[in-house]
């Protein structure tokens, strides 16, 4: 058995009051914190306010129940 021990640096990225971090997919709470994994970069991550983090969450809502729905009209129509 061969133990080995690095050292890892933490990176943590924060968002400013009432902003909130995404990368497109993923979105941090107001003012939380997203840890960077080995692969992931802070020019990956960009700083929105609040209600622009919503206006993009309830827009993805939206198109997924209007996929569902399509997806139910089309299954009872078979």
């Amino acid at each position: 058995m061969e133990l080995n021990v690095k050292k890892v640096e933490l990176r943590i990225l924060r968002a400013d009051e009432g902003m909130v971090l995404t990368d497109g997919d993923t979105f941090s709470s107001e003012g939380g914190e997203v840890y960077l994994g080995v692969g992931d970069s802070p020019e990956n991550w960009t700083e929105i306010t609040s209600a622009e983090a919503e206006e993009i969450r309830n827009a993805e809502r939206e198109k997924l129940m209007s996929e569902e729905n399509t997806y139910h009209k089309a299954s009872a129509e078979e």
